[in-house]
């Protein structure tokens, strides 16, 4: 495992330094694990989560860039890049993760979202298991069987997050962006309603791409007992409000003071 001199750059087991030489220090490296955490993330998100300007977002981002503990995904122009941890840099902070590697177009839309339901979580003081982490825990692992079209179907699901209540239970959060035919959403909603009812979560929140989506897994929800009312395990919100509400929390944080330091 790499180590730090005194100038704070990374060195080596055999003490030859690692990198451009740009220095780093517990930001970085707090920053670095909510990546391993997480998963793939584009700067924005991640520096709303961590408290940081953008400018300070980014050099943080260099940092951890130079010393090979994260690498740069480039995406459609205009769009910018995603960060994602390597395994040099989940092995630096320790986290039981998998490292996510760098990952296909298709899945950009989906890990942004994701990335800002987790920047959402995190500025706004809730706890929760990152995608990487709901991954590497068996117990959010659940079966699926659905009928469709193209006949019998089984698979394997996990939400994609999960918000962790003090003193409540676990609670999954699915980031529903792409539509899925209803019998497998039928299937997916499904899931959620047994563990509830099994006291294995205290229900799910599902995070949508438009109101028609969420308007959708309403209606799903309600005929398997769940509901958006007080107590009723389902909460459903829109991709672009929760977006909106951890920028909101960002920047009240930092009136306040409490971004992270460099």
């Amino acid at each position: 495992m790499a180590g730090v001199d005194r100038q704070g750059v990374a060195v080596s087991d055999n003490g030859s330094r690692v990198g451009s030489g740009l220095r780093w220090g517990p930001a970085s490296l707090e920053g670095l694990g909510w990546l391993c955490r997480v998963g793939p993330a584009p700067v924005e998100a991640w520096g709303c989560a961590m408290g940081w300007s953008r400018a300070r977002a980014f050099g943080h981002a260099r940092r951890l860039v130079a010393q090979g503990w994260v690498e740069r995904c480039a995406m459609t122009r205009g769009e910018g890049s995603l960060l994602v941890a390597s395994r040099s840099g989940v092995r630096m902070v320790g986290v039981p993760v998998l490292a996510a590697g760098v990952p296909a177009p298709t899945w950009w839309a989906h890990l942004v979202g994701c990335a800002w339901v987790a920047a959402w979580l995190t500025v706004r003081g809730r706890v929760m298991q990152g995608c990487r982490e709901v991954l590497a825990d068996g117990s959010w692992r659940g079966d699926l069987r659905w009928r469709d079209g193209r006949g019998q179907h089984r698979s394997g699901h996990r939400p994609d997050l999960a918000w962790l209540p003090d003193g409540a239970a676990r609670v999954a959060v699915e980031v529903e962006l792409a539509r899925k035919s209803t019998p497998r959403l039928e299937a997916i909603v499904g899931l959620h309603a047994r563990w509830r009812a099994a006291g294995q979560s205290g229900g799910v929140i599902y995070v949508c791409g438009d109101e028609l989506v969420g308007e959708r897994v309403r209606e799903i929800a309600a005929g398997r007992g769940l509901g958006v009312g007080r107590g009723g395990g389902l909460r459903v919100e829109r991709l672009e409000v929760v977006r909106e509400q951890a920028l909101q929390a960002w920047s009240a944080r930092a009136k306040k003071g409490g971004s992270t330091g460099s």
